[in-house]
């Protein structure tokens, strides 16, 4: 059953919530901008009634494009990758083009639901010295930072999702996709029990948001290796708050996964 976050909490930017999905309506249905460089976006020059990211044109240029992700206010505005070969690797020296980069590009482990189904959307992304790809992520550490950048936009072909960001931390670096088992409601509550109550001494959690999202929410996850620390890494974790289509929907298992022969 589709679920937004539920909680008395969402009243405190439900505004906010309601111009946010307006605004990636509009970037969606026909209120973009023309005239940048990259073909497949565009950068505010030129008001235009075309998509604001152009799916056909990508997926001409590599298949493996099926979604773009926008975080306002920082330089991560690019498009989301997963490997068609099943090589979850490929994209930590590819870029979206598939060409050879030591950058990469953003991308999804093939675990994951490329229709943002899932309820732990797992997006990772390098982070060069250049301040490219997710290198601004080390910024949500700073709480003046954290308070500023509220949303991520992802752009899927024909719909739009707003999630809010509630929570960035530093962890070890291991795979979530494999520590947690995010098919039962069990190993999504295990993760969100990390986020809320997990040890890290520069976490920054919204005020009220301990303990508000569910294993019945969306939640996507970006993360990148801790430059400063490679044994960890910094995500950072939003609440799906806004689908612009209504399509976002999955069935939550809450039986026992160790009683699952």
């Amino acid at each position: 059953m589709q679920s937004l976050c539920r909680n008395n909490y969402i009243e405190k930017i439900a505004l906010k919530r309601l111009l946010a999905i307006i605004l990636a309506s509009l970037m969606l249905t026909g209120c973009a901008a023309k005239g940048n460089d990259d073909p497949a976006k565009g950068n505010g020059s030129e008001i235009s009634d075309e998509p604001r990211v152009d799916f056909e044109k990508l997926k001409s240029q590599n298949s493996d494009i099926f979604a773009w992700i926008n975080v306002p206010g920082t330089a991560i505005d690019y498009p989301v990758c997963q490997s068609g070969d099943g090589d979850d690797s490929f994209y930590q020296t590819h870029n979206y083009l598939g060409q050879s980069d030591p950058k990469g590009a953003i991308y999804t482990e093939c675990a994951n639901l490329t229709n943002m189904c899932d309820f732990n959307e797992v997006l990772h992304g390098s982070s060069p010295s250049d301040g490219t790809m997710f290198a601004d992520l080390q910024k949500f550490l700073d709480k003046k930072y954290f308070d500023e950048h509220e949303y991520i936009y992802v752009y899927l072909e024909g719909n739009a999702l707003v999630y809010y960001v509630y929570a960035a931390y530093t962890r070890n670096y291991t795979r979530l996709l494999e520590t947690y088992d995010f098919t039962y409601a069990a190993g999504c509550q295990a993760f969100l029990d990390e986020v809320d109550h997990g040890k890290s001494m520069n976490k920054m959690l919204r005020n009220g948001w301990a303990g508000m999202v569910e294993p019945d929410n969306f939640i996507i996850t970006l993360t990148t290796q801790n430059m400063d620390d490679p044994s960890k890494q910094i995500v950072v974790v939003g609440c799906l708050v806004g689908d612009v289509m209504g399509t976002i929907d999955r069935e939550v298992d809450y039986s026992d996964p160790s009683l699952d022969w």
